[in-house]
């Protein structure tokens, strides 16, 4: 007996043995492939009006045909399958490289991403169906009647260095989880995924299954393999009838299609719910499995509504990640179950994991998901392939754990965002609007930059009238806290998708940003019609006040904004009247009055007030600090520490002020600047996505002059400015809004979205050291006078001190309940740092301990860093327009003033030299410019004295840039203009193609700054 036991224990360890190392061969997914039933039908390709059949026997030989061809090259190698190939040659393309001992790829159509795979995967063959100049032709096939040529990319360097590993493919991640990244998936990664579906869904010989999703996504790879493996039939269509999409549901019903894999977003969006129970979900449907994945689970209701009570598909929830080569685990649903739905088990060889914001294992409650393996791992980016085991990769998903260890989805992490200084999880908003009957889907998008909420819905009946609609869609939303609600609602007739089939967010984006554009006119709907429309979106009552009527801080904002936008005019005390609970009457008769006075004012005034004083100051020269100089040098080893030197000094310039000390005089600037017409475009850089970061210009010599700025794709660009054909790359791996603080010897410390601050060399791209904070960074570090300690803040409430030197955190302070994404300020009469928050606090932390020796508190979020005016006095400013100066030092309050606009661009100071007079320039999001002059001496009882005002014909969020006299000005609507600083004379303008967001830095007669069109643009002031 025992005898027996180990010999079956024996023969136990030698079949798993086997099975680990065929899953190892380099033909190993290949060879799952079932080639038993040569006559029966592989593909079934359908077009618009024609059906294509293609045997077990021909796929066969084709794919016999490719792997012998393939033979002569000797290393194994990634070889990529062209986009413009048709679809049903695809099939025996990856098996004939497979077959060969090559793994495949499936080339994206984005471009952007074609540069990053081809040199990840050092990429020198293609099959396409065209022909390029940058490609020799290896050798032309017939497969399945097309034309498919071998080619070879010409001037690619060789590589001879043969893998350990054999890989199956490669494939780039959508994105959804961060930067889109190449992963390479080995054998061993994808079969145990493809082995478990087969046996959970009882897949057969006598199988159809459908293959809708795009090559260049994961489940693809599925779809093919699990078919070939079970020797079914492959059902594919054309791109012409994928488009189609009544069409398309017809011939997958008649069809007989009996396996679907699908997003919810395209099953629902494509199809009514009435085509899909007459069809797919009709009581004699042959669909036997219906796999929804890619995103969130719809409601049970939804689909409840849209199958015929004897329809007997099996519906599964399944959910993964690329990173795990496709799926991660599956759970089937019952129909009439009214349970949420939850992630289900775990697949063979794949272990789940969650963790909190400390990196701690949650058994129970919220968390990130985790997915990890000691087998099924892929090399992503550029990864060592040997990794310790087990690997676990981050979703970005965050989930629930119950008393019972169930999983449940609950959003992704950049899907909890803040608003007013509040957590808010747009999925829930979503969950909650598909539960009225008359929503068919919803996505919510939040516009960072303008800090609005939007809730975009497709729904089942177009007659409805939209007032009556959107007034059930307020009510219903009433059962979450205020903060979800949403500044709009946009009904849409379809959703645009991405080739992975989710809601396309750039689209969304694009729909959102465009509603704002729309205009009100205010002689069709009377005055007390747009504010009682919005009174009663918000408040339950009308006769009582603002407070007592149920209303908060947050619809004050939201009410505010709303109003400000529907007639293009500030109303500044609008919100302090609500928060004092006045009715609805009063409110109405200041918005009322406003308007009236502004219809006056228009009739006597331009668009250009200057109220000028007769004094101009004779000499323009900028105020430098001179401070002890030091350089960083950089070590060897690249994760060594850095060294501290003394050596001579440097400057650098970003978002409104010059930091640290100069090389030489700039006497010259203003005979450069006095004579200034005409802005020109002297070079651009192409950064891949929107650079809303502010550029910092810097020089270490007489002989030097570079500019570094970084956007959102992660890219970080250094220019010389003085040779514009010179310039330098490095990337990270989320996105940067961040400007980079710039140490000697081109080493940069810059924050990034994934919660990192990164210190990296800007050349080459080495990471000296990191540090990881609990949220994004979008604040820009500085350093204190003798530069061995930053300071910055986070999004995670918190500010941190920092080494230079190996980036060791000094200090950390909780500094409020909002987050950070403002640059703090010095204020060296304390030796304290200043910052201010998203939560309206100001405060003064001492910079050796940290410790908050002061800190007062504004009704609204800052955005904005604070200034130290030349009295010592602290200047906080406002997103409602409030500023308000502070002697920190005896807590007293010396003045306070107020514009009539939010806030978003940095208040810059400029001091004359030949007067101790201040100049304070503000720009606003109301398109006005303000200069304000703070006299020689000042009393507790004065405030600053309004110069002028500038009225632009865009709002502004960028940061103005002062230098000898003259004011530099970015609009959000891409128009740099440069105006005479004490004149307010407009000398030169230059439009540039996209939105600007990016704050110029001047230097001479060159200006830089960043655009939303993904350039980095360096203009010549002539």
């Amino acid at each position: 007996m025992y005898s027996s036991s180990l010999s079956r224990v024996l023969a136990n360890c030698i079949e798993g043995l086997k099975m680990q190392n065929d899953r190892s061969s380099p033909q190993a997914l290949h060879n799952e492939c079932n080639w038993l039933y040569l006559d029966k039908a592989a593909i079934e390709y359908h077009d618009l009006d024609n059906v294509k059949i293609i045997s077990y026997k021909e796929l066969k030989a084709a794919k016999e045909v490719i792997s012998n061809h393939l033979n002569y090259i000797e290393c194994s190698e990634f070889i990529g399958i062209d986009f413009d190939i048709l679809e049903y040659c695809v099939p025996s393309l990856m098996l004939g490289i497979l077959n060969g001992g090559h793994a495949f790829f499936n080339v994206p159509t984005n471009p952007l991403i074609h540069t990053e795979i081809f040199t990840s995967l050092n990429v020198k063959y293609i099959f396409t169906s065209s022909i390029t100049s940058n490609r020799n032709i290896i050798h032309h096939f017939k497969i399945h009647g097309q034309s498919v040529y071998l080619t070879k990319l010409v001037d690619v360097q060789e590589n001879y260095n043969r893998r350990w590993h054999h890989f199956a493919y490669a494939i780039a991640t959508s994105g959804s989880t961060g930067t889109p990244k190449v992963v390479k998936v080995l054998h061993p990664c994808i079969l145990p995924n493809i082995m478990d579906l087969k046996k959970i869904l009882d897949i057969t010989s006598s199988d159809k299954i459908a293959q809708l999703t795009n090559f260049t996504f994961d489940p693809s790879i599925i779809e093919i393999f699990l078919n070939f493996c079970c020797a079914a039939t492959l059902f594919m269509v054309s791109k012409a009838l994928k488009n189609e999409t009544i069409r398309l549901l017809e011939k997958i019903f008649h069809a007989h299609v009996t396996v679907l894999q699908i997003t919810p977003s395209l099953l629902f969006h494509q199809w009514s719910t009435e085509r899909l129970k007459t069809t797919i979900f009709n009581k004699d449907s042959k669909l036997r499995i219906l796999l929804l994945g890619g995103e969130s689970f719809p409601s049970i209701k939804l689909l409840s509504e849209a199958s015929h009570p004897q329809n007997t598909t099996r519906l599964f929830n399944i959910y993964g990640l690329t990173e795990i080569s496709c799926w991660s685990s599956i759970n089937e649903i019952v129909k009439n179950n009214v349970d949420e739905s939850c992630l289900g088990e775990p697949l063979s060889e794949t272990i789940f994991q969650i963790r909190n914001e400390d990196n701690e294992i949650v058994i129970k409650g919220d968390g990130t998901l985790y997915i990890g393996s000691t087998t099924r791992i892929c090399i992503v980016g550029n990864e060592s392939e040997d990794l310790t085991k087990p690997v676990f990769r981050d979703t970005g998903d965050i989930v629930s754990v119950d008393n019972q260890r169930k999983i449940f989805y609950r959003g992704r992490r950049n899907n909890i965002v803040k608003r007013f200084g509040n957590k808010v999880n747009l999925r829930e908003l979503e969950r909650v609007a598909t539960e009225l009957s008359f929503v068919r889907n919803c996505a919510t998008y939040w516009d960072t930059e303008r800090y609005k909420l939007y809730l975009c819905l497709s729904i089942t009946d177009a007659k409805e009238e939209l007032s009556k609609l959107r007034d059930n869609i307020m009510s219903h939303l009433k059962i979450l806290p205020t903060i979800y609600k949403p500044d709009k609602i946009i009904i849409i007739e379809r959703f645009n998708f991405t080739t992975s089939g989710k809601i396309c967010q750039t689209s969304l984006r694009e729909v959102c940003r465009n509603s704002e554009t729309e205009i009100v006119s205010i002689n069709n709907l009377h005055i007390n019609e747009i504010f009682e429309n919005l009174w009663n979106d918000h408040l339950k009552y009308r006769d009582a006040g603002f407070l007592m009527s149920g209303g908060t801080s947050i619809e004050a904002l939201q009410i505010s904004s709303a109003i400000t936008q529907a007639f293009n005019t500030e109303f500044p005390e609008l919100i302090g009247m609500l928060l004092k609970d006045f009715t609805f009457d009063k409110c109405i008769n200041y918005i009322r009055s406003i308007l009236i006075s502004q219809d006056c004012d228009k009739a006597v005034a331009g668009s250009i007030d200057m109220s000028l004083s007769d004094k101009v100051p004779s000499k323009d020269t900028t105020k430098i600090l001179n401070t002890e100089e030091y350089v960083i040098k950089q070590s060897s080893h690249k994760n060594s520490p850095l060294v501290l030197k003394e050596k001579h000094s440097y400057w650098y310039k970003c978002k409104g002020k010059t930091y640290n000390g100069t090389l030489e005089k700039e006497e010259n600037i203003k005979l450069l600047l006095e004579n200034i017409s005409n802005v020109e475009i002297l070079k651009t850089y192409n950064l891949q996505k929107c650079v809303d970061a502010s550029p910092t210009i810097y020089r270490y010599s007489l002989t030097e002059l570079y500019a570094t700025v970084a956007s959102h794709s992660g890219i970080i660009c250094t220019a010389n400015l003085l040779k514009t054909d010179v310039s330098y790359e490095i990337k990270l791996p989320n996105r940067i809004e961040a400007s980079v603080l710039v140490l000697a010897d081109f080493l940069g410390i810059v924050g990034c979205y994934d919660g990192y601050i990164y210190c990296i060399h800007l050349k080459t791209g080495d990471i000296i050291w990191k540090f990881q904070t609990q949220d994004m960074v979008k604040c820009t570090a500085i350093m204190c006078m003798q530069r061995r300690k930053i300071f910055v803040g986070s999004y995670d409430f918190h500010v941190y001190c920092l080494s230079t030197e190996d980036g060791i955190q000094i200090w950390k302070t909780k500094a409020s309940q909002g987050g950070i994404c403002a640059t703090g300020c010095l204020h060296q009469q304390s030796t304290s740092v200043l910052f201010g928050t998203l939560d309206g606090s100001c405060l003064a932390l001492h910079q050796s301990s940290g410790h908050i020796i002061w800190k007062r508190k504004l009704q609204n979020p800052i955005f904005v860093a604070p200034i130290v005016l030349r009295t010592g006095y602290a200047l906080f400013c406002s997103v409602a327009g409030t500023l308000c100066c502070f002697d920190i030092e005896t807590d007293c309050q010396i003045w306070r003033y107020t514009i009539y606009g939010n806030i978003f661009s940095y208040p810059v100071v400029w001091t004359p030299n030949s007067t101790s007079d201040e100049y304070i320039i503000l720009t606003s999001h109301n398109k006005n410019l303000y200069c304000l002059e703070m006299p020689r001496r000042i009393i507790e009882e004065n405030k600053p004295k309004l110069r002028y005002t500038l009225q632009l014909q865009s709002p502004i969020f960028a940061t103005s840039w002062c230098e000898n006299g003259y004011i530099f000005v970015a609009c959000t609507d891409g128009n740099f203009k440069v105006f005479h600083l004490l004149e307010g004379k407009l000398l030169a303008t230059k439009q540039l193609p996209s939105e600007t967001f990016s704050s110029p830095v001047v230097y001479n007669d060159l200006a830089v700054l960043g655009c939303r069109d993904n350039n980095l643009y360096v203009l010549k002031l002539s």
